[in-house]
């Protein structure tokens, strides 16, 4: 866990299915504010589960980042760069291609979550 005088923050853009279990391990490592990719999680029920956790938690929850074109991942790299001692992880775990076929087969599993 971080200091007290820290406040960290999580980017969660991974598969649908996983960003539960990731905000759940972003609030348990501390993140004080967490942006969560749409939509989210697969079903309504697991994203009125996470608002609990994060409401529970005093975690903020900001709904919508696109990692394809989010200028904020730019930022954070030019200011881990900058910034002596800081340290910024990105992790990619996106299995789908960039077909029609395979994204859209991606909304259709979590079309309730939309």
């Amino acid at each position: 866990k971080p200091s007290s005088s820290t406040k960290p923050l999580a980017l969660i853009s991974g598969r649908t299915v996983d960003n539960p279990r990731l905000l759940t391990e972003a609030i348990a490592a501390g993140c004080s504010v967490v942006y969560l990719e749409k939509p989210g999680a697969p079903t309504v029920a697991e994203l009125e589960a996470m608002k609990k956790e994060a409401a529970d938690a005093n975690v903020a929850i900001c709904m919508g980042y696109n990692k394809n074109v989010c200028k904020y991942v730019r930022k954070a790299r030019e200011f881990a760069a900058s910034t002596p001692g800081s340290h910024v992880t990105f992790v990619s775990n996106n299995t789908y291609e960039p077909t029609a076929a395979s994204l859209g087969e991606c909304f259709e599993r979590n079309a309730e979550g939309m």
